[in-house]
């Protein structure tokens, strides 16, 4: 069964990637941090019919410390990962995400105590080797388009150790909960914190709020459907995810499946962006999936 959801939030996955893609691109990074969870509200309110809900007081201390945590390293993600997509090409960003299977892999065994395998280890090795074939791909090119996708990369890489560090982390909240009520309490308080951190960033930059808000609302009206698109592929693709977490043999073999969205992702990046993919980067791609099928050997 964990297998079919993964499998669910692969498909979901590669469906958000690509509306991310589209609403990034006029949107600002800030504030796509806040409005990816933001349009999927009112779909994870009504998902909050369809199991047992737990009130706050029914969840212990430990649950909100974690929590606390949880959202803050949320924020750092969110804003790293859509500046990178916001930069950088789509199907430069996405074959580099897969790196999170190795840093899940490692936070798995240092906070979960979940030990890898040889083929586990082999895998990582493949991922790591294709994420630097991908990367060296895009030295060639038009300097600003270098310089871009240099950023890109650093960006990438701290979203990647940073979510490495709360996928692990969710899955002892999601012991203490269900996905559904995790689902709703982490989305409900990551919106108001990003929105809290965008205004004290406005502030020390000396913005204009009000000019930054307008600017957001016209840009948020202007991709109206790329955001619905997110809204509901979000909704399902995390409800998916924490449920194979949940029931899975080990959290880390989920991402390694979902990272396989990869070769959707960039298949639509070149239909929808007219984005070019290098026979490199094919390369890399190829280098990765065959670190992810090693990963999946764990089952």
């Amino acid at each position: 069964m964990w297998f079919a959801l993964s499998i669910l939030a692969l498909l979901m996955l590669s469906g958000r990637r690509t509306a991310e893609k589209k609403a990034a691109t006029g949107i600002d990074s800030m504030a796509m941090a806040w409005l990816q969870q933001a349009v999927a509200l009112p779909l994870i309110v009504l998902t909050l019919f369809f199991a047992r809900f737990y009130w706050p007081s029914e969840l212990p201390l430990l649950f909100w410390e974690l929590m606390v945590i949880y959202v803050s390293l949320q924020v750092i993600y969110l804003y790293c990962y859509y500046k990178a997509i916001s930069i950088a090409d789509i199907s430069f960003v996405a074959p580099l995400m897969t790196l999170f299977s190795v840093g899940n892999m490692i936070g798995a065994y240092i906070i979960l105590g979940q030990v890898p395998s040889l083929s586990g280890v082999i895998g990582s090795a493949f991922i790591i080797s294709g994420a630097w074939i991908i990367s060296r791909a895009k030295k060639h090119g038009d300097a600003e388009s270098i310089t871009a996708h240099k950023k890109a990369l650093i960006l990438v890489i701290i979203a990647i150790i940073v979510c490495s560090i709360f996928s692990n982390i969710e899955v002892k909240m999601l012991e203490m909960s269900n996905p559904i009520s995790y689902n709703f309490y982490t989305s409900v308080l990551t919106v108001p914190f990003v929105i809290l951190v965008t205004v004290i960033i406005l502030r020390s930059r000396k913005q204009n709020g009000l000019i930054y808000w307008k600017s957001v609302n016209k840009s948020v009206r202007s991709h109206v459907w790329p955001l619905v698109i997110v809204g509901v592929t979000y909704t399902v693709n995390m409800l998916a995810t924490y449920q194979a977490k949940v029931i899975a043999p080990n959290q880390a073999y989920v991402g390694a499946i979902k990272a396989a969205s990869v070769i959707p992702v960039v298949i639509l990046g070149v239909l929808f962006f007219q984005e070019k993919v290098s026979r490199k980067q094919w390369l890399g791609i190829g280098c990765m999936l065959i670190g992810l099928a090693l990963i999946a050997l764990n089952v």
